[in-house]
Parts: C-alpha cells; sequence; structure tokens
C-alpha cells in the first residue's frame, strides 16, 4: 500500500508516463542536509538506462544546465532540493511552480522560482518541486539521518512510479 507522498509522486508522474522527465537534484554538499536533491539524484541515477528519464546532479547551479535540458526536451522537470516549509525534518511535499511565489518554501526559493519560470517559458514544460525539509543546514559534509532515510523514500517513490508507467507501456 502507498503512502500518501507516494501518492502524490504517482498522481504527479501520471499525467507525465509516456513523455521525457527530467529530475534534477540542487542542494550544496557542504551544508549538511541543504544536498537531500543530490543524495534523491545519485539514488536515481543508478536506476535508470532510459533516455526518457534524464537525472541530473546540478550541485547549487541548476542554471547551468537548462542549455542541456533545451536539447532534451523534457514536458516534465522534478526539482529535488532541500526547503524550509516549517514541517518536520524529512517531511517531503510536491509544489507547483506557483506555490513558491511570495512565499519562503525552498532555501533557494528566488533561484528555484525564477529557474522554473525560464524553462517553463522557454520550454513549455511542466516544473514540480519535490522539497525535503531539512534537520540541518550549517557547514558541514553529511546528511543527518533523517535526511538520508527521506532521500531514500523520494528516490525509490520516484522510481517505482516511473517503473509503473514504463511497464505498462510495454
Amino acid at each position: 500500500m502507498m503512502d500518501e507522498f507516494e501518492l502524490n509522486v504517482y498522481h504527479l508522474l501520471a499525467a507525465h508516463a509516456c513523455s521525457k522527465i527530467a529530475i534534477l537534484g540542487i542542494g550544496n554538499e557542504l551544508r549538511s542536509d541543504d544536498a537531500v536533491g543530490l543524495a534523491v539524484v545519485d539514488r536515481l541515477s543508478s536506476f535508470f538506462d532510459d533516455p526518457s528519464v534524464v537525472v541530473l546532479n546540478c550541485q547549487n547551479s541548476p542554471e547551468n544546465f537548462t542549455g542541456y535540458l533545451k536539447r532534451v526536451k523534457p514536458t516534465c522537470v522534478v526539482l529535488v532540493d532541500a526547503a524550509d516549509f516549517g514541517a518536520l525534518p524529512g517531511d517531503a511535499h510536491i509544489f507547483q511552480l506557483n506555490d513558491l511565489e511570495g512565499s519562503s518554501v525552498s532555501t533557494h526559493k528566488a533561484s528555484l522560482l525564477a529557474l522554473g519560470e525560464y524553462l517553463h517559458t522557454e520550454m513549455n514544460c511542466n516544473i514540480f518541486v519535490i522539497g525535503i525539509q531539512p534537520a540541518n543546514c550549517d557547514f558541514g559534509d553529511g546528511l543527518s539521518p533523517v535526511a538520508r532515510r527521506t532521500s531514500v523514500t523520494v528516490a525509490d517513490s520516484i522510481r517505482t512510479a516511473i517503473n509503473r508507467f514504463r511497464a505498462k507501456e510495454d
């Protein structure tokens, strides 16, 4: 049985099952849980050998990947990042791009909003943000135990949803 987050990921990706999906991990490895998005895509990169699923480790410069994204033309872009949205550490939530307007949802709010708007305008693609509430974003390497567990849960939820749809296509 799927939990609520896994069900939300499933519904998010259901609309894009037959299209190209790009998943971008964003974060800073030198700021503890800020690297949780990177841990998600690092785990995902070992699962997919499918040109319709693009997984990118963008570090803290996702804007450097816009040219590549324009070439591969995904119809759905999922940004995965640490986000301070006032939840318990390790909680994960899916945000629409307009959820970032006028809020403090992300630790990179301005850049994620600008990046999302740019990609949407330039490529007419759907943009979503998976935010993971960090426990600690102080300088230091390594994720907290709760962020590590959530990174596995988020990656596995994405993998499970995509694999279900790919299996239905065969």
